[in-house]
């Protein structure tokens, strides 16, 4: 089976590895620590260094698909971000890309957030905060013990790569499909 790796980019960034059918591996950093940790970084310039190299890492073992969550367009984020945000996670996109194409990933894609969620959690228009708790909620609900919002949009998006390429996989987050179910009584009662 095929080796996903999920990036939820940004200056906080989860990430989500694993083989299809698989139990995953994730976590999340912080690119926006200096190399003591002890200090917020004071630029982009630091942030771009420290992916680059977390990236470099990270792609050993090799990934067969390197999946991304898409970038919103501008308009969506008007008077809500500021050109430097925009900016940073533009730089950190290429960045990213470019790491993983010089290190030999055979394929890098892009999912929209909200094909991701309305995959997950079979919700497409919910609002920021609700949205990112039903993520949570699903994940923990399926035993990925995720520690924060990123670590769980990574594993969505992971879930989401998996079921386009084996779309049977997409029942195991579906609820119906996923949950214990108790047995009340057996066929022939006696």
């Amino acid at each position: 089976m095929r080796n996903i790796l999920a990036i939820d980019l940004a200056t906080k960034t989860g990430w989500c590895r694993g083989r299809i059918g698989e139990l995953p591996e994730f976590g999340s950093i912080n690119f926006g620590w200096g190399e003591t940790k002890a200090r917020a970084a004071s630029s982009s310039d630091d942030v771009f260094a420290s992916a680059m190299e977390w990236m470099t890492e990270l792609l050993d073992p090799l990934p067969d698909i390197l999946i991304l969550e898409s970038m919103l367009p501008p308009e969506a984020m008007k008077n809500k971000t500021s050109r430097q945000v925009r900016d940073r996670l533009a730089g950190l996109h290429g960045i990213i890309r470019g790491v993983a194409r010089r290190k030999g990933v055979g394929e890098i894609t892009e999912a929209a957030v909200g094909d991701v969620r309305a995959h997950f959690t079979g919700m497409r228009g919910m609002k920021r905060d609700e949205a990112k708790r039903s993520v949570i909620d699903r994940c923990q609900g399926l035993g990925w013990d995720v520690a924060n919002d990123n670590e769980a949009d990574a594993c969505a998006l992971w879930s989401y790569a998996c079921a386009l390429i084996d779309p049977v996989t997409a029942l195991s987050v579906v609820p119906l499909f996923n949950r214990k179910l108790r047995v009340i009584s057996t066929w022939p009662v006696k």
